[in-house]
C-alpha cells in the first residue's frame, strides 16, 4: 500500500478506534525517555553466587540510544550476544541491595525494515540465521500443511508472507483468557486461534520458515498512543521476513487484528515501540547456565546456576521534544 493510502487508512480508522498511533507516527520519529526498573530477586538462603541479565534497546536503522545511564549496585558490563542483542551484565555474592534502574533516551522512527543492501553475510541480520525450526516453532506437520494451503496461488515469498500475515490476521483472535497463551508456541497458536502478539508472530513464523522464509522475531514495549507518560504493563512484539529484493520487511498481525488496519502493518510499522532484543531460544552473553531463553525481554538471573522465578521489574516511559534540526 502506498504511504498517502496508509495515511487514509489511519485518518479513518483514527475517528472510530480508541487510543491508536495518530497518521504522524507512521511518518515522523519520536522520542522517549524510558525508565526499566528491576528490583532485587528473593533468593534461597544457600544462595552464593548471583548473574543478572538485563535487556538493553537495541540501535538499529529505525532506533537510535541518545542516552544510557544504569544505576546499579553491582558493576555491570554491556555485551552483544551472537544476534547481535544488547545485554547489560551484573554479577555478585547475594542479593543486590538494592534496585537496578536504566535510564534510557530512545529516538524511534517509522520502520519500512532494513534494506537488502544493508543486510551482510555473517552479520546478526544474514537471513541462514532465521530459517530453521524452534523449541516452539516447528516448521513440519500442521504447520507446514497450514502454510501450503494459505498460500495456495502465491508464486513469490513476498506473496507468500502476504498470505500468511493475512491469514494470521483474519484467523487469530487477541486473546489472553485460560492459560496457554503467551508462550509463543505455534501449534499452540493453530489449533486455539487466539493469544497475544507473541503467539500471533510465532504463528507466521513458523508458518515463513515451513516454506524457506526467513522470519526474524523482535520483542520490547509498545507506547499508549493516547499518553504523554505513564507505567508499561508489559511487552510487545513484532517480526520482520525477508524479501531477496527489499530487505527485512516488518510486520505486527497482532496490532493490525486489533485495530483493523490490515494493509497499514504489513511492510511499515509506526514510532509507537521500543525495540529491546531479538530472536527466540536465546543464549544471552556471557552464556547462561540453565537453559535457552524462550526469548528476552524481562529480567533474567541465576543463583549458583540455577534460573530464578519472580524476578520483578516495571518500566515507564515519559514522550519528549526531538532535538531542533541544526541550522
Amino acid at each position: 500500500m502506498r504511504r498517502s493510502a496508509v495515511v487514509a487508512v489511519l485518518l479513518f480508522a483514527a475517528s472510530v478506534v480508541v487510543a491508536v498511533p495518530p497518521p504522524e507516527a507512521w511518518r515522523q520519529p519520536a522520542r522517549y525517555k524510558f525508565e526499566y526498573r528491576m528490583e532485587p530477586p528473593v533468593l534461597p538462603n544457600s544462595a552464593e553466587h548471583v548473574r543478572i541479565w538485563l535487556p538493553y534497546p537495541e540501535q538499529t536503522a529505525d532506533q537510535q540510544v541518545v542516552s544510557a545511564e544504569i544505576e546499579s549496585p553491582w558493576p555491570y558490563t554491556v555485551r552483544q550476544d551472537r544476534l547481535g542483542n544488547r545485554v547489560a551484565y551484573f554479577e555478585g555474592k547475594g542479593a543486590p541491595p538494592g534496585p537496578v534502574i536504566m535510564r534510557f533516551v530512545v529516538e524511534r522512527r517509522p520502520s519500512l525494515g532494513v534494506p537488502r543492501a544493508d543486510v551482510t553475510p555473517g552479520s546478526p541480520l544474514d537471513p541462514q540465521r532465521y530459517v530453521t525450526a524452534q523449541k516452539l516453532v516447528p516448521l513440519d506437520g500442521v504447520i507446514r500443511d497450514l502454510a501450503v494451503q494459505a498460500s495456495r496461488g502465491a508464486s513469490s515469498d513476498a506473496e507468500k508472507a502476504q498470505a500468511f500475515y493475512t491469514y494470521v490476521v483474519r484467523h487469530m483472535r487477541y486473546n489472553k483468557d485460560g492459560a496457554g497463551w503467551g508462550r509463543g508456541d505455534a501449534i499452540w497458536a493453530c489449533t486455539n486461534k487466539r493469544g497475544n502478539c507473541t503467539d500471533f508472530h510465532s504463528l507466521f513464523m513458523g508458518m515463513a520458515r515451513s516454506q524457506g522464509i526467513p522470519t526474524r522475531f523482535i520483542i520490547g514495549f509498545p507506547i499508549p498512543a493516547d499518553q504523554e507518560r505513564s507505567t508499561i504493563a508489559g511487552y510487545h512484539c513484532w517480526a520482520q521476513y525477508y524479501d531477496a529484493t527489499r530487505g527485512w520487511v516488518p510486520l505486527d498481525a497482532s496490532e493490525a487484528n486489533r485495530s483493523g488496519w490490515i494493509d497499514a502493518y504489513f511492510g511499515a510499522l509506526p514510532n509507537d515501540r521500543i525495540e529491546f532484543s531479538s530472536g527466540r531460544d536465546l543464549v544471552l552473553e556471557p552464556p547462561q547456565q540453565g537453559p535457552p531463553l524462550n526469548y528476552f525481554i524481562y529480567p533474567y538471573a541465576e543463583a549458583d546456576g540455577v534460573p530464578l522465578t519472580g524476578v520483578s521489574a516495571s518500566f515507564r516511559f515519559e514522550r519528549v521534544p526531538l532535538a531542533p534540526a541544526p541550522l
